[in-house]
């Protein structure tokens, strides 16, 4: 599934994360904060056709773990995610039964409608709550998320130029307009927009990675990695506060250290990434590039390997394994 909203990315993607490692009860706690900060999008994630499929996966490994277990003592996958499910289908029952008079009420039965694939009265609510507060971010990007689910992605793509444009001052519409833009590739639109939410906010982690990030697109790779330092310093693993994990904060330093040929350097910032996190395979793949650029091919053979084990579907990362081998 793909948001627009780069905190309910990150909170959907330690999920899949979960339930790829069969850790349920992580998956849970994840989910329970999804319902409490996107009561409107949870019920989209829990009916996905990827969720679904993970659920069933997870489901089967806890089966066949479960001769080993005594029945009290198995977690049963979804238990409470489906009690959770249950509470925000009535609540939304009874969004439907209201009739807004705010943006923001506005703004929620039109994501209910969404939901329940009532796709031309949810874009009618955003109309609606745009007529009340013509810049309010939320219903321009709820709006544009529609109509790609009606895969009218020529309307989407006009609404997602007035989110481009839409002048926002709140420190997370301007990290979600940033966002809009990156993915947009207007990588210098998207870094003016989190200097200006860093003007707010000076030592906010997720507006320096984002940023950090995105001087990388940009090839401003010194100042990247200063300011992934910055974010380095003030992470917090509080799920409510940071949007992304530290391993990916080193990851991207990587990156820009290896893109100056600061290759040392690079490999100790991907070692910091994978002691945090060994399955965050992408590093491997990077750690890759360096060994093969110093003709330690075998090394470099075992590290994209390694990537493979995760992702054996990457076209890049099979040709680069395939291309050291013909080395040793």
């Amino acid at each position: 599934m793909d948001f627009n909203d780069p905190a309910l990315e990150h909170l959907v993607n330690k999920i899949t994360t979960a339930l790829h490692e069969n850790n349920r009860e992580e998956a849970a706690r994840y989910m329970d904060i999804i319902i409490e900060e996107y009561p409107e999008v949870a019920n989209i994630l829990m009916n996905s056709i990827e969720f679904q499929t993970l659920m069933a996966e997870n489901e089967e490994i806890a089966e066949n773990e479960s001769h080993a277990l005594v029945d009290e003592d198995i977690i049963k996958p979804g238990g409470s995610m489906e009690i959770d499910e249950e509470r925000i289908i009535n609540d939304m029952n009874a969004m439907l039964d209201i009739e807004p008079t705010t943006a923001q009420e506005f703004i929620q039965k039109g994501t209910v409608l969404t939901i329940t694939e009532q796709f031309e009265d949810a874009l009618d609510c955003f109309d609606k709550a745009l007529e009340l507060d013509p810049n309010n971010l939320s219903a321009l990007i709820s709006k544009g998320n529609t109509y790609e689910l009606m895969d009218n992605y020529e309307e989407a793509s006009k609404v997602y130029d007035l989110v481009m444009e839409t002048e926002v001052s709140d420190i997370y519409d301007l990290m979600s307009k940033g966002y809009v833009l990156e993915n947009h590739q207007r990588f210098d639109d998207a870094l003016k927009t989190y200097n200006k939410a860093l003007k707010s906010d000076k030592n906010n982690s997720n507006i320096l990675f984002l940023k950090g990030s995105c001087l990388i697109k940009l090839q401003k790779n010194k100042e990247a990695i200063a300011t992934l330092d910055e974010c380095i310093e003030r992470y917090s693993d509080n799920p409510y506060e940071t949007i992304f994990e530290l391993e990916n904060a080193y990851h991207n330093k990587g990156v820009a250290l290896h893109a100056i040929e600061e290759d040392d350097e690079a490999l100790e910032a991907f070692s910091l990434a994978l002691g945090i996190n060994p399955n965050y395979h992408y590093t491997y793949y990077e750690i890759g590039i360096i060994q093969e650029d110093r003709e330690k091919y075998e090394s470099a053979l075992k590290n994209y390997e390694k990537f493979l084990e995760f992702d054996n579907t990457d076209s890049e990362v099979v040709e680069a394994k395939e291309r050291v081998e013909k080395f040793i």
